[in-house]
């Protein structure tokens, strides 16, 4: 008799939130659907996220605190995910926001299951790619409900996202922004060569990102934070539409078919800098290049005409030296 035995690895997933009341139900739903449990702290949310998080407990939602404050205070959030988290002795531990989707980088496994995939080879820290969506003119006023299938060009941002890591009691508490966590002293930190998905829907309208940024995320920041250089990201952010909905010329439109594009083309992160396309880099790039090229013709010039004559005039083989030059 063939016995098959099914090791459970509890993942736990911790997230805040604050507004987010027309993706957190869809975020949420893709969590459930790739086997991880969540924990969620409401920022004192004012627009009915909090009401839809509860709908969820014991269905995806593991438990769900209040926490409201006039400011946004980071670093007390994570403390407070972390230990509402550890109370379900969870085997990893996953960190996102409420606009995020994480994914599994193989295709037809699940996020969970492929985390158990990496514990199985040895590793105990999964680093996350990450993609940011962005409304373009071609999508920002469809009235698609779901994220994914409304937004579908992006740039590929960081890879700065130590968002996954296996749990080891006596871990500390973060002392990062929300990026990674650092496993106790005497344990080896053993990355996993394999990197993630991380999908990010920051800005989901014209109308949603005046009221996220001007409203809900700059008045809100923690001065103390932003003073170590936190929740920059939104500073150089004007009114004007042009911000918020990006040509999609500058992106890369994403078919869920597993294919990514792991180039800069567009940064999200401080609004006013809009890099050249390629062919932008192409013609500047030989501009300078011409540039250059006429400078050192302008040297060569001065020298042939100066420096060679000086030296053919002093000492023997003066014109084999004089040829040299002429070579370069």
């Amino acid at each position: 008799m063939i016995r098959v035995i099914v090791i459970l690895v509890r993942i736990v997933a911790m997230m805040f939130v604050y507004n987010e009341a027309d993706i957190v139900g869809q975020t949420i739903d893709h969590l459930a659907s790739q086997g991880i449990e969540l924990v969620v702290l409401d920022n004192g949310s004012t627009d009915g996220s909090y009401e839809i998080i509860k709908n969820y407990v014991g269905t995806g939602v593991l438990s769900v605190r209040r926490l409201e404050s006039e400011t946004f205070d980071a670093t007390s959030m994570l403390r407070a995910l972390h230990a509402m988290a550890i109370e379900y002795l969870p085997d990893w531990m996953l960190i996102t926001g409420a606009d995020e989707f994480l994914e599994s980088p193989y295709r037809g496994l699940t996020l969970s299951r492929a985390i158990q995939l990496e514990g199985e080879r040895g590793f105990n820290m999964i680093q996350f790619n990450n993609f940011e969506f962005f409304p373009t003119e071609k999508d920002h006023e469809s009235q698609e409900s779901d994220v994914m299938k409304r937004l579908r060009y992006y740039s590929w941002h960081d890879d700065d996202q130590y968002r996954c890591w296996r749990a080891y009691p006596g871990m500390p508490i973060f002392n990062v922004h929300g990026h990674d966590s650092q496993l106790p002293d005497g344990i080896l930190t053993k990355i996993s060569p394999n990197k993630f998905v991380l999908r990010h829907y920051k800005i989901r309208s014209y109308e949603h990102g005046l009221r996220k940024v001007f409203n809900e995320r700059l008045p809100r920041f923690s001065p103390e934070e932003r003073a170590k250089g936190w929740n920059i990201h939104y500073d150089n952010f004007g009114s004007d539409k042009s911000y918020f909905i990006i040509d999609s010329s500058r992106l890369t439109r994403y078919d869920e078919d597993g294919n990514w594009n792991l180039a800069k083309t567009f940064d999200g992160s401080f609004g006013a800098w809009n890099p050249l396309s390629p062919a932008e880099k192409i013609s500047k790039l030989q501009s300078h290049i011409d540039a250059l090229e006429r400078r050192n013709a302008e040297l060569e010039n001065i020298l042939e005409n100066s420096l060679s004559l000086r030296i053919g005039r002093k000492i023997p083989f003066g014109r084999q030296i004089s040829k040299l030059f002429n070579r370069r």
